[in-house]
């Protein structure tokens, strides 16, 4: 007699065998109690989880000499007929060989006999989605009324491709995932039957290989037994199925949680020499990862992570050593990188700078602290004199908190005097330069007309200024309308209509051919529907080179400006709560709105 593989040898007999189904088998074995079995069934769910066996049990106990029954006996001329699949009255289709219409007829026309011996004509279709649209629907009028005692139990993996109206004349149940601590269950019962010395640690392994699927992981405890013989260890196991070393493993979450970068790098460097796949490390970090997030977020549920008691403690113990903020944020970098893998051309290097990236991951409370900081600088300009204004000439708003300019202006030139660093690179303000004493006497400069601040309207804001910011919402919401719009000018502009110059080409017909897309970007953004007219190759006017605002940069009021600048309070409270350095000094751009500031 040949070898029978254990997932055929231990296949469940009886309602009771079967695991992690108990929905399912508790509604079934009612309707057989209550004589109210549906004449067509649907068996859905993942590989592995217990479709064919459950409809096969069911066959025995409708067909069996003491039933029917939801506790066949599985020693009558019945039970033994269909366990061994040529009984005359339980028929089994595999539907991804038989999916023609002609296949369904030979069905419909068989259906029509009695039973005999049985008591019920059973059809059992495996893989139904596998059936071709017309054969469904030449099943359609059989399977609302089948003959007496006669019933269909479909079987798929992939329910969504069976047509509605055969769903809705079937009596669906949903078989879920197996549970990773069943399997391991299942598996320690045969393990003992079969005479197989197996730890748990081993078992459990293999349980989580099986994703679910009992039948996968009998397969690969076969597959097991058939390297390491009846006494299998820890690093046999771990060698036919690939494992990551968890000693290993854990090296390298615990490199980042301690913010030890360059053992993190070691730690991957002994992966790479293991043979280990990057994307399969990747997966194994993340999953850890996540284990740390749900021990540290909820310490009284162990049971969400899956382990034996001592992995979970290793864990608990680890994820106490950092805050869940930081370990949510190391996960979401894990994934994001993750992404990456599948187009690098060195996943491996991917992975290191992931790790180098999670090392150096600042702590949590980080974003607390600066926010307290921000508030304490606020209550610093809001009690400093002059309520943080403007400073004078700087032809700006007064208030005590700057508003800034949705869209960049030209940059300006840089001030003539740098800003100086201590040895320490602690940033040091430079003192304002001081005019030079006028050798004689001279005329008081010409009063500066004073800059016009950004309209609060919408509708007064220059036609640029408004172009910039819908440039802007484009690059946010369509990447492809800000391409396009790169080219465009405004033209004109009204309460419900805009004019877009755009150069004739590609780019004039990719907008036409997207306008509705674009004409809701400026509703979001004008707050009120706006329509867009396109002036392919219209461009306007040049005008008159607009007249710089302000004095020339190297005039004493211009001196004076920069010195007022430097020594504003508010700028000084900023810098002193931040911890920053002035960089550059800008005048207000030729249009009044202000520029990028200090």
């Amino acid at each position: 007699m040949s070898y029978q593989v254990l997932a055929r040898k231990w296949r469940p007999q009886t309602f009771d065998d079967v695991c992690g189904q108990d929905h399912v088998t508790g509604a079934l074995r009612n309707a057989i109690a209550m004589d109210r079995v549906h004449h067509a069934i649907l068996l859905c769910g993942p590989r592995g989880t217990g479709k064919t066996t459950l409809a096969r049990i069911l066959a025995r106990g409708l067909n069996c000499d003491k039933g029917p029954t939801d506790q066949p006996c599985g020693a009558c001329p019945s039970c033994t007929e269909i366990a061994a699949g040529n009984s005359t009255d339980v028929q089994e289709i595999d539907a991804a060989s038989r999916t023609s219409v002609d296949d369904v007829r030979e069905v419909i026309e068989s259906i029509r006999y009695a039973a005999s011996p049985g008591k019920h004509r059973i059809f059992i279709v495996d893989e139904v989605h596998m059936l071709s649209k017309p054969a469904f629907n030449a099943l359609l009028k059989t399977l609302e009324e089948p003959p007496p005692r006669s019933l269909f139990v479909f079987a798929t993996t992939d329910p969504e491709k069976i047509p509605f109206t055969v769903v809705s004349r079937c009596q669906r149940f949903d078989l879920r995932r197996i549970s990773t601590p069943v399997i391991q269950g299942r598996l320690k019962e045969l393990a003992g039957s079969e005479g197989i010395e197996i730890s748990d640690t081993s078992l459990l392994a293999i349980a989580r290989e099986g994703d679910g699927s009992l039948r996968d992981a009998l397969t690969l405890f076969d597959q097991i037994i058939a390297s390491g013989g009846t006494e299998v260890d820890d690093d046999r196991v771990a060698e036919v199925l690939d494992l990551i070393d968890r000693r290993l493993l854990l090296a390298i979450v615990e490199a980042c949680v301690d913010s030890d970068p360059a053992a993190a790098l070691v730690a991957a460097g002994r992966a790479a020499e293991a043979g280990i796949d990057a994307r399969r490390l990747a997966g194994a970090l993340l999953e850890t990862f996540r284990d740390l997030v749900v021990l540290r977020t909820a310490p009284d549920a162990p049971e969400l992570v899956e382990g034996s008691d001592s992995e979970r403690a290793e864990l608990q113990a680890l994820a106490d050593r950092t805050d869940a903020m930081r370990l949510r944020r190391m996960f979401r970098a894990m994934v994001v990188e993750q992404e990456d893998l599948a187009w690098a051309p060195e996943p491996f290097a991917v992975v290191e700078m992931t790790l180098v990236r999670l090392a150096t991951l600042a702590p949590g409370d980080d974003v607390a602290r600066l926010l307290t900081r921000l508030e304490s600088m606020e209550q610093r300009l809001s009690a400093a004199p002059g309520g943080g204004s403007a400073p004078s000439g700087g032809g700006g708003g007064g208030g005590s908190r700057p508003q800034r300019a949705r869209s960049a202006p030209a940059r300006a030139e840089a001030p003539e005097a740098p800003l100086r660093t201590e040895p320490n690179d602690a940033p040091v303000r430079a003192k304002a330069p001081s005019p030079p004493e006028p050798s004689e006497p001279t005329a008081e400069p010409a009063p500066t007309p004073a800059v016009t601040p950004a309209p609060a309207n919408e509708t007064e804001a220059p036609l640029p200024v408004v172009f910039d910011r819908l440039r802007a919402m484009a690059q946010e919401e369509n990447r492809g309308l800000y391409a396009v719009l790169d080219e465009g000018r405004l033209l004109e502009r009204t309460e419900s209509k805009l004019r877009i110059a755009l150069p004739e080409g590609f780019g004039a017909r990719r907008l036409e051919t997207r306008l509705v897309d674009f004409e809701a970007v400026c509703q979001r953004l004008f707050g009120r529907p706006i329509r867009v007219e396109l002036a392919a190759g219209d461009t306007p006017a040049p005008g008159p080179k607009a007249k710089p605002v302000g004095p020339p940069p190297d005039s004493d009021l211009a001196r004076r400006r920069r010195a007022d600048a430097l020594k504003h309070p508010g700028i000084n409270e900023a810098l002193d709560v931040l911890g920053g350095e002035i960089l550059d000094i800008r005048p207000l751009n030729n249009r009044g709105a202000p520029g990028d500031g200090v």
